[in-house]
């Protein structure tokens, strides 16, 4: 890939830098606080989960990163800075040569993303010509060794097919190679793997881990699924009811998770390296109305360790070391001991 030597040398500098982000919906029955302040940064070559149940705003920003947003959404403050520019001061012109040139997006269902009534080399073709100057023949090539790059046999043939000819899971891999055609700095997939089968689910991360691991490109990994996030992410950004509630690398959000939430995602999900059996224990209550959310903690009302404080003020991000944190008042002593222990000299 020619982005490759590139993400390579610029490893651990910032390729994305979303800042206070805010985005609602403007209904009839009031505003819907989609995104409610979220900041992250992305380094180049980084993959990074994000995670959370239904409604919490994952698939939202993304779609505000994109400027895919559709009416009545609307970004309503923050900032988004892609390699240096401002992607929210764009023109929709610049907006369609950002899209699939610098960043590319996978979405969920496959089906409802390619035309039904175009070949996939047309659809290929035509991706890679809107943003490179080169000839038909030379995108048919292109399009060819994109198929054979994501693991589809007789990519000539395959080329003169439509997409009713291919099963869900060569879908999407026809979906990865479209994302990739444009050489893009970074590619946000949008729950990939939600409408397959196990078998298809473990086939397109093992590609898409290889992909990465060729191109060097950043990756966004939206998912509910905490076992795809730890086979393939670097780094974990859990959100609920439109905020960030916990962020870390993979082995502190796993094996030192710090929020409720997140320790009560962990805890509805089987784990193969249980010694004996374990039962499963789903999160009690029900997701927040977004149309009236709590004055505190979103996560509140739920939580099993809810205090008076919890339900009045939204908690803090604590600082919990080496890049994790978690915005839970639970911390609060905790953030003080570290402090207090960084502050007294090793004896």
């Amino acid at each position: 890939m020619n982005n490759m030597v590139n993400n390579m040398d610029k490893k651990n500098q910032k390729l994305l830098e979303v800042k206070d982000l805010r985005v609602s919906f403007f209904t009839p029955v009031g505003e819907v606080k989609a995104v409610g302040g979220i900041s992250y940064d992305l380094n180049y070559g980084e993959v990074m989960g994000i995670v959370g149940e239904s409604g919490s705003g994952k698939s939202v920003e993304a779609y505000a990163i994109m400027g895919l947003l559709q009416s009545p959404g609307k970004v309503v403050g923050g900032s988004i800075t892609f390699d240096g520019e401002d992607v929210l001061a764009k023109s929709e012109k610049e907006m369609q040569a950002f899209r699939g040139n610098q960043v590319s997006m996978i979405f969920q269902n496959p089906m409802t993303c390619l035309n039904p009534v175009y070949t996939i080399g047309d659809q290929l073709i035509e991706a890679i010509r809107c943003h490179k100057k080169i000839s038909k023949a030379e995108a048919r090539e292109k399009s060819i060794e994109m198929l054979k790059l994501v693991g589809i046999n007789n990519p000539e043939r395959r080329m003169n097919q439509y997409p009713h000819e291919f099963s869900g899971g060569m879908r999407q891999r026809v979906m990865i190679a479209m994302g990739l055609i444009c050489d893009p700095k970074m590619l946000i997939a949008d729950e990939p793997t939600t409408a397959l089968d196990v078998t298809i689910q473990a086939q397109i991360i093992e590609l898409m881990k290889d992909i990465q691991q060729k191109t060097q490109m950043a990756i966004i990994f939206i998912t509910h699924n905490l076992g795809v996030v730890a086979e393939i992410c670097d780094r974990v950004t859990v959100m609920y009811a439109g905020k960030i509630v916990e962020q870390g690398n993979v082995e502190d959000i796993f094996y030192r998770p710090h929020h409720p939430y997140t320790m009560g995602l962990l805890r509805s999900m089987p784990r193969l390296d249980a010694e004996e059996y374990e039962r499963l224990i789903p999160i009690e209550g029900t997701p927040v109305d977004m149309l009236n959310p709590p004055a505190g903690c979103p996560f509140g009302p739920r939580c099993e360790h809810c205090m008076k404080i919890c339900l009045r003020r939204e908690p803090p991000q604590i600082d919990l070391g080496n890049g994790h944190t978690a915005a839970c008042w639970l911390l609060v002593d905790e953030a003080k001991r570290l402090a207090k222990k960084e502050e007294t000299p090793n004896e």
